[in-house]
């Protein structure tokens, strides 16, 4: 078993198939209004499938679809919702009876859903592998407990079919699949590993 956790800056050849984590699709489809170096070397990177003669791919499966989706409802539009509404603290039911049914809702999921097919000349829609490739013991007798549950299932699809996984998560600290970062954190982490494995 072995780190490879590879600076983003580094790749000078784009493989023929990657994994983009979900906090990087949100980055990816509503950047920030001002953006920081660590988001301009992934929206610069994702430019960069568009432009490639080889015309490498993003995988996207429906359990990333799906997370991407629903973080962004929660995260992004549900907080620019309240804000708009005057709700500094509204209970847990305003999600789903309030804003759920309004006019902005619908607005949101629709917009969402166009800003991710915009990008369908550069990714590929592949199966989730659970109860094929991937056994539900891998997820539940021998959980990742430095990872979360989404985060150990994109490990172990990536693991099983050799993609790369793109991210700024400083928590994805795993072995035997290829990070690709600009998460500095990340990277000097496995570096102090490596120097700690030599005699």
């Amino acid at each position: 078993m072995a780190y490879n956790v590879v600076h983003i800056d580094s790749v000078i050849n784009l493989g023929p198939a990657y994994f983009f984590d979900a906090n990087l699709w949100l980055k990816i489809l509503k950047p920030p209004i001002n953006l920081s170096r660590r988001d301009e070397k992934y929206l610069s990177f994702v430019e960069r499938f568009k432009k490639d003669p080889n015309q490498p791919k993003i995988i996207i499966t429906a359990f990333l679809l799906s997370e991407v989706i629903n973080r962004y409802l929660h995260d992004v539009s549900y907080k620019r919702f309240c804000q708009k509404q005057k709700q500094d603290s509204p209970p847990k039911s305003y999600y789903k009876q309030v804003y759920r049914v309004s006019k902005d809702y619908k607005n949101d999921y629709i917009n969402i859903c166009d800003d991710i097919d915009s990008f369908s000349s550069i990714f590929i829609l592949v199966s989730d592998d659970l109860g094929g490739k991937i056994g539900l013991a891998q997820i539940l007798q021998s959980p990742m407990l430095s990872l979360d549950f989404n985060d150990q299932y994109y490990y172990l699809q990536a693991k099983t079919n050799g993609y790369p996984i793109v991210t700024d998560d400083g928590d994805f600290y795993v072995e035997d699949v290829q990070i690709l970062t600009y998460n500095q954190t990340l990277i000097e982490r496995v570096k102090s590993a490596i120097e700690i494995k030599r005699p």
